[in-house]
């Protein structure tokens, strides 16, 4: 069983990587929100109560992918049924939106059924190729746009009470006051300002209290990466160290580089392309 599934997932892999760089269609990965047909809205919230065209999508790849594992399993019977869910789905969803009919080519679809049909698991795995590349040059195109505009809220809409003036802040301005505080302890530190660098710190720590807070808007799970423990234990350390009479400079400005590097740029390699992309959308 572990060599079979081992077998299939380095298939799928192949297929949903293929075809190569040289073979993406011109402009692929540059399609941005505002290119997407307005037709689409009606698949996603808040038009639609639920994410419809995602959940099709998720029901159109299972399918697909039992033809593989069937495959894999030389059970051409079940890749035959497989492939009559498959098939009912792809047709479905190719009639969602007219503006992409075209990315719903069906003869790739209809080589996969006779090689079924025929019993020719060669030929039908050629085919399940075929097929995935189809999928896979529609994703390079439009996945990133379709998550950009449906799956990434407004993060200018978000608000964060600054727990040091007591006022509520925007989030871009929130971030650059969290920005200062950390970049102040260096400076400070640098200038043998270590009480300016000791407030600069506690300002900071609370306002990363308040940032990780911040994350539950969007994030259901109370363990984030960004704001976890360890990076909470980072802190620790540097409190730790300016408790000190005498306050290890070098300490402490490598531990703040180290939150910058793990937390801050980390989170900013994630988040910061959705939400610029997003800003530009509206």
């Amino acid at each position: 069983m572990r060599m079979v599934t081992a077998i299939v997932v380095g298939f799928l892999t192949m297929v949903s990587t293929a075809p190569v760089a040289a073979d993406f269609p011109a402009g692929a990965g540059r399609g941005r929100a505002e290119t997407l047909p307005e037709t689409l809205n009606a698949f996603y919230p808040p038009v639609a109560g639920q994410p419809v065209y995602l959940t099709k999508m998720i029901e159109l790849e299972t399918s697909f992918s039992g033809i593989v594992v069937d495959l894999m399993e030389d059970d051409i019977a079940g890749a035959r049924s497989s492939f009559d869910g498959f098939a009912g789905k792809y047709q479905e969803v190719a009639g969602f939106v007219p503006e992409w009919k075209g990315r719903y080519p069906g003869e790739p679809v209809k080589e996969l059924g006779a090689a079924l049909a025929a019993g020719d698991r060669k030929r039908a795995m050629n085919a399940v190729a075929e097929v995935g590349g189809v999928c896979h040059r529609c994703h390079i195109e439009t996945m990133v746009p379709v998550q950009q505009k449906y799956h990434w809220g407004n993060f200018g809409a978000i608000a964060v009470m600054d727990p040091l003036s007591g006022a509520a802040a925007g989030y871009r301005q929130f971030k650059q006051y969290l920005a200062a505080n950390l970049a102040g302890i260096t400076v400070d530190l640098r200038q043998g300002q270590a009480d300016n660098a000791r407030s600069q710190f506690q300002g900071f720590r609370a306002r990363f209290q308040a940032l990780a807070d911040s994350c539950q808007g969007c994030h259901e799970k109370k363990s984030r990466y960004y704001v976890d423990r360890d990076v909470q234990d980072t802190l620790e350390e540097i409190g730790k160290a300016f408790t000190s009479r005498t306050v290890a400079a070098d300490v402490v400005i490598a531990l703040t580089r180290q939150i910058g590097r793990e937390s801050c740029f980390k989170c900013h390699l994630v988040h910061l392309p959705a939400a610029f992309a997003e800003a530009a959308g509206r």
